[in-house]
């Protein structure tokens, strides 16, 4: 019996370790990949692109740019970066892969710290690493939330384990940061003051006056320097956004029930069991903690449906609670006769590998990874547009006109924000704006408009002064992104006669 645990122990070891090798070995293949991963990537290169060019980056909506929703410091960090390795998806790609792996050590140490078991620390990264596919395998591509993520457990690994006001001062600068990032931290911010208030009230103050002056005051002055801009796209227009009320449930459901079917219950347990045995600090920490992210998913879901990638702070704070509790449940065993505590242990063991083997995280690594026909079917497009004799609209994948030794545009996404938003206040910002995409058009400004598909909101006028010339790909297999949204250029239109 004792073979068959060790055996078992064996067995969900190797499983953990291979689910985090298996995505550094992807992510390091993938970060070579020149074109898109998921196909707002190229947005965020524009981003990167229209910082490095001097411009502000909050400003009135126009053909030439419509900024992100987000908060900005991933995009200046990558246009930090992009000075040096050139502008492109290597950068931000590489601040995003460096970022998970970050994440991967903090909930090792973590988890390690607290239960001094280095075993049930790798259980716990293995289980994180395991949710890339049902985070949208997000953790490697250009966009924000890895960077955001690891700033916010860097944050919280501070608060927990160093009781110093200067600890608590740098938890609350690194928990500010991760809002520079992405607002959501806002929202976990929130739970995380209600812990320092209620377990070290004086040095509460240090924790909560970086957030003030840096969430707060640094908001007004973002929104003052960009002239109102910054609040318009990071509160006003997320604010718009259609709340998905099947999320409201199947969230629970689907995403953590179904998906962390064992780690989630021995989540709650560990919880649970730090309230019974009077740990009032730690209860304190962990319930807050998690309140706070996995509210902050959940919040994410259903306002205007989120992408999975939305999950990744849920799906971090369950596996550090799952590799605390599966440690408290290992301890627990010690209370049963020698017999008793073999068949735990094997229990306890297959349990953790069949939650592994959850169909909801195995995937093929193979499906993440663009194939040689869809590197050929980039250089082809990029080859045609480069013929062009004119600019190119390209709203949908404004980085590949740029890669073609074109102009880029305003991106789609952007797009639709502003001439979607249900605000009345921002009638006035959406007829501008569809005014000058309208004017554009008229004046047959572009050489060329590609397109992937009409979209309820795309200005009608396109069809009245342009022509559909040809469609781009005879294959309808090629250059689909690998995760995200399924769109691939698909239509050119030329000026009509």
């Amino acid at each position: 019996m004792n073979f068959i645990s060790k055996l078992f122990k064996s067995i969900l070891l190797a499983g953990a370790l291979l689910y985090i090798i298996v995505y550094v070995i992807l992510a390091v293949y993938r970060i070579q990949y020149p074109f898109e991963l998921e196909w707002q990537e190229g947005a965020f290169v524009d981003h990167v692109r229209w910082i490095l060019s001097g411009h502000r980056y909050y400003d009135s909506p126009s053909i030439e740019f419509v900024a992100s929703i987000y908060t900005p410091l991933y995009f200046y960090s990558s246009a930090l970066l992009s000075k040096i390795t050139g502008i492109g998806f290597f950068p931000l790609r590489l601040i995003s892969f460096v970022s998970s792996l970050g994440s991967f050590i903090i909930i090792f140490l973590m988890v390690r710290r607290e239960t001094e078991n280095v075993f049930s620390g790798i259980i716990a990264t293995g289980l994180f690493a395991a949710t890339y596919n049902m985070s949208g395998s997000w953790f490697d591509i250009g966009r924000s939330d890895s960077l955001f993520l690891f700033l916010l457990l860097a944050a919280l690994y501070v608060l927990r384990f160093y009781d110093s006001s200067v600890s608590y001062l740098g938890a609350g600068i690194l928990i500010s940061l991760s809002y520079l990032t992405k607002q959501t931290a806002l929202v976990i911010s929130l739970p995380v003051m209600l812990y320092c208030v209620l377990i070290k009230r004086r040095s509460a103050v240090f924790f909560i006056a970086p957030i003030v002056i840096i969430m707060g005051l640094g908001s007004i002055f973002l929104n003052y320097i960009h002239d109102g801009w910054f609040n318009y796209y990071v509160f006003e227009l997320p604010r718009t956004t259609p709340v998905d009320y099947r999320y409201l449930v199947r969230y629970w459901t689907g995403d953590i029930l179904t998906t962390m079917f064992f780690a989630f219950p021995v989540a709650i347990f560990y919880i649970i069991s730090l309230r019974l045995n009077s740990n009032n600090k730690n209860f304190a920490f962990y319930m807050l903690a998690a309140i706070g992210m996995i509210i902050a998913s959940w919040y994410s879901r259903f306002r205007g449906g989120g992408y999975y990638n939305v999950l990744m702070p849920a799906y971090a704070i369950t596996s550090i609670l799952f590799g605390l509790g599966l440690n408290k449940l290992l301890e627990m065993r010690e209370s049963f006769s020698a017999d008793k505590k073999h068949l735990m242990k094997i229990f306890i063991y297959l349990a953790c590998i069949v939650q592994f083997m959850n169909g909801s995280l195995i995937y093929n690594p193979l499906d993440q990874v663009p194939t040689k026909k869809d590197m050929e079917a980039g250089r082809k497009l990029i080859g045609k547009m480069s013929q062009i004799k004119g600019e190119v609209f390209m709203p949908f994948h404004g980085s590949l006109a740029a890669m073609a030794g074109k102009k880029s545009y305003v991106n789609m996404m952007g797009m639709r924000d502003v001439l979607t938003t249900s605000d009345k206040n921002h009638q006035d910002i959406k007829n501008r704006f569809t005014e000058e995409l309208k004017q554009a058009i008229r004046e047959k400004k572009f050489a060329a408009v590609i397109i992937n598909s009409f979209e309820p909101w795309y200005p009608p006028d396109l069809e009245k002064y342009y022509i559909k010339k040809e469609k781009i790909f005879d294959d309808e297999t090629v250059f689909i992104p690998v995760t995200g949204l399924s769109t691939r250029p698909e239509f050119i239109y030329v000026p009509k006669d």
